[in-house]
């Protein structure tokens, strides 16, 4: 058991974020124990004919039997927006006594000739193949649960927020004891470093740094994971079109890369005020957003309406 200690200060900083090298990292232990992760076998199995391709002589190396994988790999994350990229860019700058000290705890050896830029190559490849397809997906999942937790947040209070993120977490009287994940038990104050609370799809119970006294974090499980697979296709443009109407499936259609009120019009040969309401409407259930480039307002898709297209979203 993790046990932290946190005062009112404390519990006035705990903040959320999505991490997609984490969610990549942790991803290691599906693929290794499928067993564990009933509600991600949609996803295991989809990959299949991509696993054996990957950089394993990396790989094998960053996750271990018990499931445990070094810091470095998992740098926490400040924001719900945080970039692949600039992760890995972390990663890539870790120096080297941190390296071989975090993965001799891990595997209680240093591999012969691996290297950083070995990792971050091997990390890059499989996020290209096993991770991207599905991301849009998951990310969607991960925004709309602290979405929810920040509700009840608000509603309820920080107490009430972090009892209800799992069953191996509980809060009370300042201390949030995370259970099933470290061996010996641990007691950490929080003193003021705040606390980073990342919904993640590969815990299964709760996922904590490896190393004592790093910066606290605590991974939890999202809700809606039962579904996430669930819809194997994405549906049709006819299925679309039923579900919000023709006009606004083909504005999501046309929506390849942001587009103006205008240059929609023209595309659609319709008024600019007509596809104004059309695009008001896909803003208010969530389905475009805005950007304002200069003079002009741009509009984009959303994750959601990646989702329901079976769309990227950059």
């Amino acid at each position: 058991m993790l046990t932290y200690r946190l005062t009112s200060r404390d519990l006035a900083d705990v903040r959320f974020a999505v991490s997609p090298v984490a969610e990549m990292v942790l991803s290691f232990r599906a693929l290794r124990d499928p067993g564990r992760f009933p509600l991600q076998l949609g996803w295991v199995r989809a990959v299949q004919p991509y696993v054996a391709d990957l950089d394993w002589d990396v790989l094998r190396w960053l996750v271990n039997d018990t499931m445990g994988s070094p810091d470095f790999l998992t740098p926490r994350p400040t924001s719900p927006l945080t970039q692949l990229a600039d992760e890995l860019e972390l990663i890539a700058s870790v120096s080297k006594d941190t390296f071989a000290r975090q993965l001799i705890a891990v595997n209680g050896e240093l591999p012969e000739g691996l290297t950083i830029d070995k990792v971050v190559a091997a990390l890059t490849e499989y996020w290209q193949a096993v991770m991207a397809p599905y991301w849009s997906r998951m990310r969607t999942l991960l925004s709309a649960d602290i979405s929810y937790r920040g509700h009840i947040l608000t509603q309820q209070g920080t107490g009430a927020m972090l009892n209800g993120l799992g069953p191996a977490i509980s809060y009370a009287d300042g201390l949030l004891r995370v259970d099933r994940v470290a061996d010996p038990s641990r007691t950490e104050d929080i003193d003021g470093r705040g606390l980073v609370l990342q919904p993640t799809l590969f815990g299964p119970h709760a996922v904590i740094p490896f190393d004592p006294g790093a910066d606290p974090l605590l991974g939890y499980p999202p809700r809606g994971q039962a579904h996430l697979w669930s819809v194997v296709e994405p549906p049709s443009q006819q299925d679309l079109a039923q579900l919000i109407g023709t006009p606004r499936a083909r504005i999501l259609e046309l929506l390849t890369y942001p587009r103006t009120t205008t240059d929609l019009a023209g595309e659609l040969k319709v008024t600019p005020s007509a596809v104004s309401q059309h695009l008001q409407l896909l803003r208010r259930t969530g389905l475009v957003e805005p950007q304002r480039t200069g003079k002009q307002v741009l509009y984009r898709p959303t994750e959601l309406a990646a989702l329901l297209t079976g769309t990227d979203v950059d």
